[in-house]
This record gives structure tokens, sequence and C-alpha cells, in this order.
């Protein structure tokens, strides 16, 4: 069985897209064959995966242009009878066991068809099998790739297409930055999350007959990942810190209960069991164990953008790397140690994801 984990928040500018690639790289380290899937139509998932393939992958005289998201699916809502067919997804740059679905700018045109399809509830039949495409489409490919995991990046918003998404996932994350959007989206979110899971609730079965049926259940919250502050003495510094602490509260507070009323957790016995993993001093909360809390990820600036440079996650910089790149002294040292922490932290979030969605 595939895991299918959707890195979802409706505010943009979290670091959905570069948790979702640093997750998926991660994953294979540990093992597991990985599908990385851009749902978002501004396809950075695409670009930061496939690198300097990428201008090549979409050109006219490629053979792989068709070969993506939103022109696989495309047949079923023209109403035509192609079917959905697997094909070969691309590696990432430097890693064997992490594929990609790769996204497309035009994914967003259909949000209008999906939301037709879901007002009229199967009524109509022509677009009966439109809600289960993206899922028929997603499971030959897991099936092709031999994946463990799917790690699904989608736009900021609240439409119809990525309410599909969350109803066709078994698993999802909550990337958040210290700013007071954050703080205010999870009230939204998890309103949103109630009204789709009583959706799916009263109406999946109405597509249970479609060629694409929608897979039955819904995601369930992993917990959330907190990133981009500044750190001060290996914790998030003054104001950071406190709304970090503002964010975990609401979770714990306001957000986990409706998830709990939507059937949208998985057993507190795995959540209890994951926060036993050791995070790094800089990713934990220094005053209490969160249950919610993936990590904290601080602002690693230079690594990060050495690793955006060189296309690979900032815990696969290597020796090579400094010194292709002339790093020396203290200023070698200091992305060395970010780099060695990084790591840590991306291996810990992915054992949290492992004892979560595995536990019974």
């Amino acid at each position: 069985m595939t895991h299918r984990v959707l890195l979802f928040n409706h505010k943009g500018g979290v670091g959905k897209t570069t948790s979702a690639y640093n997750i998926g790289w991660k994953l294979t380290e540990n093992g597991h064959r990985v599908l990385l899937v851009d749902g978002d139509s501004q396809v950075n998932l695409t670009a930061r995966t496939l690198g300097d393939k990428f201008d090549d992958y979409y050109t006219e005289s490629s053979n792989t242009r068709f070969n993506n998201i939103y022109d696989a699916v495309r047949p079923v809502f023209e109403g035509r009878p192609s079917p959905i067919e697997a094909f070969e997804c691309p590696e990432a740059d430097g890693n064997e066991n992490l594929f990609l679905l790769p996204g497309h700018p035009d994914l967003s045109a259909l949000e209008g068809q999906i939301s037709l399809a879901q007002e009229t509830r199967g009524t109509l039949s022509v677009t009966k099998n439109i809600p289960g495409a993206l899922h028929r489409l997603i499971s030959l490919l897991e099936e092709r790739h031999q994946a463990d995991y799917s790690i699904i990046d989608i736009n900021p918003g609240l439409g119809a297409l990525n309410q599909n998404f969350f109803m066709i996932c078994d698993a999802f994350i909550v990337p958040t930055n210290p700013d007071p959007f954050s703080l205010m989206s999870l009230k939204t979110l998890g309103l949103e999350i109630e009204r789709w899971v009583s959706w799916k609730e009263q109406f999946g079965p109405a597509f249970a007959d479609a060629t694409y049926p929608l897979p039955a259940g819904w995601a369930k919250f992993i917990g959330a990942i907190h990133s981009r502050f500044n750190r001060h003495r290996s914790k998030a510094a003054g104001r950071y810190h406190e709304r970090i602490t503002q964010i975990d509260d609401r979770i714990e507070n306001e957000f986990v209960p409706r998830l709990e009323l939507a059937n949208s957790l998985f057993n507190r016995a795995a959540y209890k069991e994951a926060a036993k993993v050791v995070l790094p001093e800089d990713a934990r909360d220094p005053d209490k164990k969160r249950l919610y809390a993936l990590a904290r990820i601080p602002d690693f600036a230079q690594a990060s953008h050495i690793a955006s440079e060189l296309g690979k996650p900032v815990f696969r910089i290597d020796d090579e790397d400094f010194h292709d790149l002339d790093l020396r002294g203290n200023v070698k040292k200091s992305v060395k140690k970010n780099v060695e922490i990084f790591d840590q932290i991306f291996s810990a979030i992915v054992e949290k994801i492992d004892i979560i969605v595995n536990y019974e």
C-alpha cells in the first residue's frame, strides 16, 4: 500500500514545496521509493526536482511534453473516450528512487469542472468520472513505480481542486510560518476540512459506480512543520518563538478538536510514539512536548541558497560542494554545521511520519 501525504495550507509562502521535496528525498534515504506529485499550477516542485531538465521536458520537440498531471487527465475532463494511462515518470536529478509526476500551469483550469462535478453529486453522467480522475492517475503511477509514499504539493487555496486532493489522500501535513496569517489560517482550514469530510461522507458513494470512482476515506492529520524563523541561542528568537507557541496552542486547542470531530486524526497513541523521536535543540519546542508538531525548521538562509543553486536538498551538500564553491574557514564551518542540523531535522520528521502512518 502506498501512503499518500498531502502538504496543505491555504496560506501561501509557508514552505510547502520545499518541505515536499525534502521529505520525499529523505524518505528515499530511509529505503522508500517515493512519487512526488506537483498539484500546483506554479510548477515549482517540478522545476526544483527536474533542475536543468525542466525546460526540455515541456518543449514541442520533446516526447515527454504530455507526460504531466494535466494532460494525463484531460481526456476525462473533455469527455473523450481515451482512458487514463500510466507513463514513465522522470527521476529526480541524483536520486533513482525519487520520481516526479510533473505539474502543468493549466491544471487550475480544471477547477470549474471539478466544482461542477462535486456540486451535481454524480447526477450528471458527463461529470461522473471527474472526481476520481486524479486518484486513478496517481494510483497507476504509484503502481508503475512501486512507490511506498506519494508526497503531494498543492496550491494555496480552498477550492474544489484542493478538496479533491484532500479526498484522495490518506494523510496531510500543515506547514506554517511564525506570522499572524498562519495563525489565522488554522481557523478557516479546520472549518473547510469539516465541510469536505461531511461532503465525502454524504456524496462520495454516488461516485462508486463511476469508471474512476473516488477512494474511500480522506486525509488524516500527521502534524505541523514550522519553518523560516530566526534563531537565537539554539531556539526561535523572541517574537518568532511567541508566534510559534501561539500556533501550536491553536493547533492543539482548536484545530485538532475539529479534526477529531471530522475523524481526520490518527490514533492518539501514534502521536505519542512519534513524540519520542529526538529532535535537535534548534527544532524542538523548548517549553513542552507537542504531539502535533513534527519540527521547527530554522532559517538556514545561506545553506538553503547553496542547495537551491546546486539543485539538491540542504542535507545533501557535501565536501565536494564546499570545494567547488571555494567555501573556507568560518563560513564553511557555519554552513557545514547547518547542513548537519538540517539533516537531523528531516531525518526526525520522516521517522515521525513513518511511525504515525504505519501505527497499528
